[in-house]
């Protein structure tokens, strides 16, 4: 078991050492601004009336919010950031996150852009996993229908078809390169028929290690129970399975749905659950010597996890959160010499608009989250002033 004396969550010089003052009075008046839910759902709402009709606002997005949560409009304009989060011992995860298509060509050059990436990614050391969105390279209806057992038309099975080949030319990649691959949970009304799929993919190439990782929304009420059913599907075939275990982003949206069709919410009465069952999954991995990445910002749940591993396993995959969130936690991680990663989104600015309008309305959700981030800036701010660096 290991102690967290050496782990000091609130020093915020080793938090912020690559953070100018200029760029935390920056995050300061943003993370602010987030808070203030009214704000932002005007600021939102502006913003995506301004996009429709070509307003031109393009700077006054890139120097906010993509300049907070992206890495860069492209794989290597994401290589400054990469370079300085590994000169603090932290890797990165680079996500292509243009989402919100629905036509095949476009499908075909995410994944096209998906593949450059695992080609970009290999040898570099900085790089821990690779990434991508089911919905990024197939159509949501189709995924929909697939998840309702629906029998499909000729056309739509020539489709579904096209999306099997897309992921399996990603697998099939990440395995020839040695890169771990995540695909991320999505709304629970597509997210069996992408499990199936990716249960597939993984008997296939996950053979000797675990090359491709499921993520495993412990909000959802059967969060835990699918792990393990999972887990024990891998087991009686023979295969490696990887986790990446996250709370979950799709709250609202869930809870309203279920309302609006009459379902029982799939989604936990109360954030306690949620906690209890995210701790459970941490536990259940570490004890099964499970490949886990423990995406979190719950300070608690990450304390939990440091008292049971060893950082030095080879079997874990470590922690991660957000790129622009967290520092408080990922830097201080890596200097505890735990393996840590910032998920660092990167896209044509315009095509990740609704990636960056999600992080808005999260914020503004999660207001304790974003009063935490601005506390910790303050706290840096206040160092520096007493030190006469400000």
């Amino acid at each position: 078991m290991k102690t967290l004396l050496s782990i000091n969550f609130s020093d915020t010089k080793i938090a912020f050492a690559s953070k100018s003052t200029k760029e935390l009075k920056h995050m300061r008046f943003l993370f602010h601004t987030m808070a203030w839910s009214k704000i932002t759902n005007i600021s939102v709402s502006f913003l995506k009336f301004a996009l429709k009709y070509h307003f031109p606002i393009k700077n006054i997005v890139r120097k906010t919010l993509f300049q907070q949560f992206c890495g860069g409009e492209t794989f290597w304009e994401c290589g400054t950031t990469m370079d300085k989060l590994y000169e603090k011992g932290v890797f990165s995860i680079p996500d292509y996150c243009v989402e919100g298509k629905e036509d095949d060509l476009s499908f075909d050059q995410t994944t096209k852009e998906l593949l450059n990436g695992l080609d970009r990614a290999a040898g570099l050391p900085m790089v821990s996993f690779s990434v991508f969105k089911m919905s990024g390279i197939a159509r949501f209806a189709l995924l929909e229908k697939m998840q309702r057992n629906e029998e499909l038309s000729f056309p739509e099975e020539k489709e579904w078809n096209r999306v099997k080949e897309r992921v399996s030319r990603l697998c099939s990649e990440a395995e020839r390169q040695n890169i771990r691959l995540m695909v991320d949970a999505e709304e629970s009304w597509i997210q069996d028929a992408i499990d199936s799929l990716i249960l597939g993919k993984m008997e296939k190439y996950n053979q000797k290690t675990a090359i491709v990782f499921f993520t495993i929304q412990l909000y959802r009420k059967d969060g835990l129970d699918r792990l393990k059913q999972y887990y024990q599907i891998a087991n009686e075939k023979g295969f490696k399975i990887g986790f990446k275990l996250v709370r979950g982003a799709y709250i609202e949206k869930e809870r309203k749905r279920a309302k609006e069709l009459g379902y029982s919410s799939p989604i936990n009465d109360t954030k306690e659950q949620t906690d209890n069952l995210y701790n459970e999954a941490v536990a259940f991995c570490l004890r099964e010597d499970i490949a886990v990445c423990i995406a979190t910002h719950n300070q608690l749940s990450i304390e939990q996890a440091v008292r049971e591993m060893d950082p030095k396993d080879e079997q874990i995959s470590g922690f991660a959160q957000l790129f622009g969130m967290g520092d408080n936690l990922s830097f201080n991680l890596a200097h505890g010499g735990y393996k840590v990663s910032k998920y660092l989104p990167y896209g044509p600015l315009q095509e990740v608009m609704p990636y960056l309008f999600r992080r808005a309305d999260e914020n503004k959700s999660l207001t304790g989250e974003t009063t935490r981030e601005v506390k910790y800036i303050e706290m840096e701010l206040a160092r520096r002033r007493e030190n006469g660096k400000v």
